[in-house]
C-alpha cells in the first residue's frame, strides 16, 4: 500500500509539470448509461475543472480532457488556486496525495520558471488536447488516454517551448461526478518539425489511434 502512495505521488508531479512543457517527468495512480454526445469545453485560466460530466463514456471523455487544461495559465504557480482544483478533481482516495504532490510540483515549477524574481517575468503555461483514446471503461471507472500538447516559457528562465505528452487519465464515478484516481504521463507522439520531414516517422501508425476532440462522442 505505502508502495503504491508512493508511486502516485512521483507519477502527480510529473504528471502536472510534463503538462505544462516542463520536462520532469515521472508515473501517478487509479460507470451504464446510453451513448450520447458531449461538447468537450475546456476552462479558461482559472476556471473550474468541471469533471460532472455524465455518467457515459463520453461524459468521461469530457472530464479527461478537462483535467489536462485544468492547471493550465497560472493555476499550477498559485498554491490556494492550485489546492482547490485539485480538490474538485481527485478521487476521495487520492486527494490526500495528489494535494501533496502537486503541491510540490507547484514549488518546483515556481523555482524553475523564476516565478518570484523581480521585475515579475511572462510566463506562459498553457495546454491544449488534441486527441483521445478509450483504454477502458465501465460506468464506475474509466482509463482515457489523452494526447496533448503543452506549451511552458518564462521571461526569466526558459525560452517558450513545446512538449507533447499522452497523458492516461483513470477516473472513478464518485459522488455523481467523474474524479481522478491517477496520472500516467508518457512522451509523445511528438510530431516533427518541418526539416526532419525526410525522416521516418512511427507518427502515422500512432497518432491515429487517437480520435479528434471536436465532440466526445460515446
Amino acid at each position: 500500500m505505502g508502495g503504491n502512495k508512493r508511486a502516485l505521488v512521483a507519477s502527480a508531479v510529473g504528471a502536472v509539470l510534463l503538462a505544462a512543457g516542463i520536462a520532469i517527468g515521472s508515473k501517478i495512480a487509479s460507470p451504464r448509461a446510453a451513448t450520447r454526445v458531449v461538447m468537450v469545453r475546456t476552462p479558461p485560466e482559472g476556471g473550474h475543472a468541471d469533471t460532472t460530466a455524465p455518467d457515459t463514456r463520453a461524459g468521461a471523455i469530457a472530464a479527461a480532457a478537462r483535467t489536462i487544461t485544468a492547471f493550465a495559465g497560472r493555476v499550477l504557480l498559485d498554491p490556494m488556486r492550485l489546492r482547490a482544483v485539485v480538490s474538485r478533481i481527485a478521487a476521495s482516495n487520492s486527494r490526500r496525495e495528489l494535494t501533496r504532490a502537486f503541491e510540490e510540483a507547484s514549488a518546483q515549477a515556481r523555482a524553475k520558471l523564476g516565478a518570484d524574481t523581480v521585475p515579475r517575468p511572462v510566463i506562459i503555461l498553457r495546454t491544449v488536447p488534441v486527441g483521445y483514446r478509450v483504454d477502458r471503461y465501465s460506468p464506475d471507472d474509466a482509463t482515457v488516454a489523452v494526447w496533448y500538447v503543452g506549451v511552458v516559457g518564462s521571461g526569466a528562465t526558459v525560452q517558450p517551448q513545446q512538449s507533447w505528452r499522452t497523458e492516461a487519465v483513470s477516473l472513478v464515478w464518485e459522488n455523481s461526478a467523474w474524479k481522478v484516481a491517477s496520472f500516467a504521463s508518457s512522451v509523445g507522439p511528438t510530431p516533427a518539425l518541418s526539416t526532419d520531414f525526410d525522416k521516418p516517422s512511427a507518427l502515422f501508425a500512432s497518432i491515429p489511434r487517437f480520435r479528434e476532440f471536436a465532440y466526445g462522442v460515446g
